[in-house]
């Protein structure tokens, strides 16, 4: 986007993270900036490129504010495709962690919507050949089919992409929606007019997990091991004040970079300071690795991984960890829901995950809200922020969907699973491999 004649990026930077990205696939690095001053890991900078540097808390404002113009400049002339079709866009990267379950949450959601309507509705995937976040939101931000896109379910890509969503560069003239599915760090709540989200933020996950430790397990000493991009560090930091507050104590605070890790050490630095759990907010390979180390070590503290660790259900080394979920299968029993399960289960022959059921609330509730007669790109931003700010919530598979005024998603639940058996490719409903193991709405 351009501020002030400015090319701006947006970077985060942190002492131990310079290689380090918020997902595992992402594009190459950029070109190095001329030199600006060192942000410490508690205040990190919006650089202006190539030009000069100024505080996030700063930068976070005239985000907001350059987005908050864009969406009062947006376009509202109807958004169909060329066969008259309503096209969502899918904002994730092929190959991605969940991106095939986030492809059948959407493609699901449009059927059900084409059921229940006179209109018709379609997915689009991303372009063969995307590889990058910033690629992908340009195409489907710049065709003129799409109303509306799902995506990004990383924090770190939709941070990214959400100058390009918003249009800022030509003023908001091509704004377009972006819903997230899992999305979940507290700096995208209120961030631009144009982005909502689908699932609680961390701020919220990691309270009810150390309260979670605190009341279930009567822990007292935690370790934390978390990836040291602002996903990782968000979780160690509202985790611990919680835990702490309780006269609990975080004795060890270790951040990690996926690749260049010696999962050994860390075990060994856990056997030696025994804790009573161990909290990994990270991603579910990383997570397999070093629980794999722990039991290597001896150590026997119960490990709970963030939400980006689902997948570990599908691993027999993982069985007695826990993990933070934000949907479940057992739990869904609305008419969408089962609805949603049934024909999940009949195509796929497995139970959905969380990627899969909340990229199909973000499109349900984009497609009730267009059905309803949001038929443009500004007049759904519009609509949408209406829902549950005196319109009707809308019937999803994690519960009912409503907005905060910071386009955050109101009262979502928070439970912790446990891993009880392996899940399989082609488990029946029946055969549920995660036992809940608490949590809160």
């Amino acid at each position: 986007m351009v501020f002030a004649g400015f090319s701006v990026q947006v970077s985060v930077w942190n002492a131990l993270n310079d290689a380090q990205t918020s997902t595992p696939r992402r594009r190459a690095p950029s070109p190095p900036l001329k030199p600006f001053p060192r942000p410490t890991a508690d205040r990190p900078l919006l650089v202006i490129q190539n030009r000069c540097a100024i505080p996030a808390g700063a930068a976070a404002r005239a985000l907001l504010l350059l987005f908050s113009l864009a969406a009062c400049r947006a376009s509202d002339g109807p958004q169909q495709g060329v066969d008259g079709t309503i096209v969502i866009g899918v904002g994730a990267i092929p190959g991605s962690p969940g991106y095939d379950d986030v492809v059948r949450g959407v493609e699901l959601a449009t059927e059900r919507l084409n059921a229940a309507s006179a209109l018709r509705f379609r997915s689009r995937t991303p372009k063969p050949g995307a590889t990058g976040a910033v690629q992908i939101a340009q195409q489907l931000s710049a065709d003129p089919e799409v109303i509306a896109v799902v995506g990004h379910p990383e924090s770190g890509n939709t941070i990214e992409v959400l100058p390009v969503y918003a249009d800022a560069e030509h003023g908001g003239a091509n704004g377009v929606v972006a819903i997230s599915p899992t999305a979940s760090s507290p700096q995208l709540s209120g961030v631009s007019p144009w982005f909502f989200r689908v699932a609680p933020s961390d701020n919220d996950a990691a309270r009810v997990t150390a309260q979670w430790a605190l009341d279930s397990l009567s822990a007292k000493r935690a370790a934390i091991v978390y990836r040291n991009d602002s996903y990782g560090r968000d979780w160690a930091d509202t985790f611990a004040k919680a835990f702490t507050s309780n006269g609990a104590t975080v004795i060890a605070r270790e951040p990690y970079l996926t690749g260049v890790v010696e999962w050994d050490a860390y075990a060994q630095l856990l056997a030696r300071i025994r804790p009573d759990v161990v909290l990994f907010p990270g991603d579910a390979n990383d997570a397999l690795a070093f629980i794999r180390a722990l039991k290597a070590h001896g150590v026997t503290a119960p490990f709970i991984g963030g939400d980006g660790v689902e997948q570990i259900n599908q691993h027999a080394d993982a069985i007695g960890a826990r993990y933070v979920a934000f949907f479940r299968a057992d739990r869904a029993t609305s008419p969408e829901a089962l609805w949603f399960l049934s024909h999940y289960r009949e195509r796929f022959k497995r139970d959905p995950d969380m990627f899969a059921a909340l990229s199909y609330d973000a499109a349900i509730v984009m497609g009730r809200t267009i059905i309803n007669g949001a038929r443009s790109r500004a007049a759904l931003r519009i609509a949408l922020e209406k829902i549950g700010n005196g319109a009707p919530s809308v019937d999803g598979v994690a519960g009912r969907i409503a907005f905060e005024r910071n386009h955050d998603i109101k009262g979502r639940s928070v439970v912790i699973v446990r891993v009880d058996r392996v899940r399989g490719k082609t488990a029946a409903a029946a055969d549920s491999t995660d036992t809940p193991d608490g949590g809160a709405d």
